[in-house]
């Protein structure tokens, strides 16, 4: 039986489980060192207004949140012609989108940050799950110092299916990032349909929450993502209650998504009602329910 000590000791050599497997960190904190300086990546994981209050909010978990570039926010910054990062992103989300629009993410150098991850992701992939996983097991070692569970978004600001993205770590193939970490919390959000995300909502440590996004079409996602027993998000203004009310009668849980991003803590088929911010208070495009 492991002890607090033997796991000490074994940490103390340099050696990490990765979802059942021993793994060298020391090495892996080298090349991600090396990564990092190559594509100019202060870090992948960071926090945001919302994170920050999901860690003030005691809890039990500290969370972390990652930032690509956008929809096609990186074609646009390096006159490149990659796959958007959000497929299903609409007029209205691209327009309002929190990573170009509100709070932190105004500030240019916040942006170029984006842009550096997302060259990272599109460029070596094999290289940026090198950095991926030596921060979550840097922040793995953080929570469990604090005594809290770890809770990680990785589509801050874009909307990658993870489920589908294996990899290699020395030499040691995963599924996904979600087999990896079994005993980390992952959650998004996604406006992706959810006949093409059904592998993601069985996975134990990875939630989803649908968002809304004022189309037609999307209020019958939004519909098979509760029955599911996904959450689904509005963005809204005013009072939405009696617009959310005739769209979406069966869902009985309504949650105030502001005060928490932790999407996970939330009743199955809960509304997450968003207060609209930035330029998405001037949406008239149906993303945002205006009361």
């Amino acid at each position: 039986m492991e002890t607090r000590n033997s796991i000490r000791l074994t940490r103390l050599a340099g050696i990490e489980d990765l979802g059942g497997w021993c793994i060298d960190q020391r090495s892996i904190r080298k090349d991600a060192n090396r990564i990092r300086k190559q594509y100019g990546v202060g870090y992948l994981l960071g926090s945001s207004t919302k994170i920050d209050a999901s860690n003030d909010a005691d809890e039990g978990y500290l969370s972390y949140i990652q930032y690509l570039s956008p929809a096609n926010g990186y074609n646009k910054a390096t006159d490149s012609r990659r796959p958007s990062l959000c497929p299903y992103a609409t007029k209205g989300c691209t327009a309002s989108c929190l990573g170009i629009s509100a709070g932190r993410m105004r500030f240019t150098s916040v942006q170029r940050a984006q842009v550096n991850r997302t060259r990272l992701f599109h460029e070596d992939r094999k290289a940026y799950f090198i950095v991926l996983v030596d921060e979550i097991l840097r922040a793995k070692r953080k929570a469990e110092r604090d005594g809290l569970k770890l809770s990680i978004r990785l589509n801050g600001t874009s909307d990658i299916l993870w489920e589908y993205m294996r990899f290699e770590i020395q030499g040691v193939a995963f599924y996904d990032i979600f087999q990896a970490f079994p005993d980390v919390m992952f959650y998004d959000y996604t406006k992706i349909p959810y006949k093409y995300r059904k592998d993601a909502v069985d996975l134990p440590n990875y939630r989803l929450t649908y968002s809304y996004t004022g189309e037609d079409v999307s209020v019958q996602r939004a519909k098979e993502y509760i029955s599911a027993g996904c959450s689904v998000s509005v963005v809204y203004t005013g009072d939405p209650s009696p617009k959310l009310k005739k769209l979406f009668p069966n869902s009985w849980y309504w949650v105030n998504g502001d005060e928490h991003d932790m999407r996970f803590l939330d009743p199955a088929g809960s509304l997450v009602l968003l207060k609209a911010k930035g330029d998405a208070v001037r949406d008239r495009s149906g993303f945002v329910v205006h009361g």
